[in-house]
């Protein structure tokens, strides 16, 4: 099937920014694509719709022999992260330690660990960060309440006490530092998906309810050839919830009118998912396990420490699918090191959240993996994975590139 007209809702991660980052990220992108591979393109104004919340704008692009035309949706909930950044620490407290407790209680982290290992390092690095801080701040007041003991003897608890106020004032200090290496924002995300988990967060329910309301609307009424529902991150498991009430809410959504897909990309989907009490979750997983009314891929990376690259649903989640087969999801690796130029390969190995980014980004090198040809291009994302190498030829015009080939051009590109 070509497309002609599609329709994307893109669900973010947790992000206080999303009200702006993706548009700039999509727009870049696309003009880096245009440019690499002569791929005309026209990005539309963002329409705000504040009743969603989302953020649309349409998308007109063009090859040797296609031409597309996209509506572009960003489904909003950066409010909410905002709200979450500005909670006390008398508030934050007792929420991680809660949101701790149950993730030694299910068993969270020891699954994690015997998943992924560097994903399981990157979901506790907030705690090991902060952490540090304080053991740090406390060594430090301690030695300083030792020092002015030889001159004027302190009992333990004098001690303790001072040691406590410096680390108080270590932590202040280190505010700025702790910052800009997410550590707040993270410890806040391990709140949010304790709450998510065990269905405690109303605002957050109230809005996933209005985008389920809202897509199944759209679709009703659209005329594209394909749907395209997009968790990236965080958003993962929005889309999976989103897409699983959707089907529930209308028993024709996705087998009436457009061909529609789920797409999951740098997913962190069982951070959420072992949790003991994330029953619904797994519901829905296991629901979009075995529909055939649509399609699930989900594009993996190991080079991506902030996915949780090797996790299969359906196995790791242990889940009851009820003697049905299991479909979904279709799990693809991005192939990151073969769609980005040495060089840039290189820079961005170790600079985690940029790699992270990358499943947005434009490619250096064809591949099957193609983010803007995906939600732009010609070719659905059944046929794409069903045969990766025509899709790139249909996109770009030439036939896919051999593996020496592809050595040659990055190695004239670096050059």
């Amino acid at each position: 099937m070509t497309v002609k007209q599609r329709l994307v809702f893109y669900c973010h991660g947790y992000d206080p920014e999303a009200d702006s980052r993706y548009r700039r990220l999509f727009v870049t992108a696309f003009s880096q694509l245009s440019r690499r591979f002569d791929i005309k393109r026209s990005v539309g104004p963002v329409v705000r719709d504040e009743g969603v919340p989302a953020d649309r704008w349409t998308v007109a692009a063009a090859g040797r022999d296609w031409q597309t035309e996209t509506i572009y949706e960003v489904l909003r909930w950066d409010d909410l992260v905002k709200r979450d950044a500005g909670r006390s620490w008398a508030v934050r407290l007792p929420l991680l330690a809660g949101a701790m407790a149950e993730a030694l209680r299910s068993g969270v982290l020891r699954r994690l660990f015997r998943l992924n290992r560097p994903f399981a390092l990157f979901v506790i690095y907030p705690w090991a960060m902060l952490a540090g801080c304080v053991a740090g701040g406390l060594l430090l007041g301690y030695g300083a309440a030792s020092l002015v003991s030889l001159a004027r003897p302190l009992g333990p608890a004098a001690c303790w006490g001072i040691a406590a106020v410096v680390a108080l004032g270590f932590l202040r200090a280190a505010r700025t530092r702790l910052v800009r290496a997410h550590v707040y924002h993270l410890l806040d995300g391990w709140i949010f998906t304790w709450r998510q988990a065990t269905g405690r967060d109303a605002a957050f329910g109230t809005r996933q309810d209005r985008f389920v309301r809202h897509v199944v609307d759209r679709v009703r009424a659209s005329d594209a050839d394909e749907v395209l529902i997009v968790g990236h991150s965080t958003g993962s498991t929005i889309a999976c919830e989103l897409v699983a009430r959707a089907l529930a809410l209308d028993p024709g959504f996705a087998t009436r009118g457009p061909s529609v897909a789920l797409l999951t990309i740098g997913s962190c989907l069982p951070v959420v998912a072992f949790v003991r009490t994330a029953r619904r979750l797994r519901c829905d997983i296991a629901r979009l396990a075995t529909t055939e009314a649509l399609l699930w891929v989900e594009y993996q990376a190991p080079q991506d420490a902030l996915n949780a690259f090797g996790f299969d649903p359906v196995r790791d989640l242990e889940l009851d699918v009820g003697g049905a087969a299991a479909i979904n999801p279709r799990l693809r690796s991005a192939r990151f090191k073969e769609t980005l130029l040495p060089a840039n390969y290189r820079r961005m190995r170790y600079n985690f959240f940029r790699m992270h980014f990358q499943f947005l980004a434009a490619n250096d090198v064809p591949g099957e993996y193609d983010y803007l040809m995906i939600a732009c291009g010609p070719v659905s994302l059944a046929e794409r994975i069903a045969d990766p190498q025509r899709a790139i030829a249909t996109a770009y015009g030439r036939s896919a590139p051999t593996p020496e080939a592809t050595a040659v051009a990055a190695a004239a590109d670096a050059a």
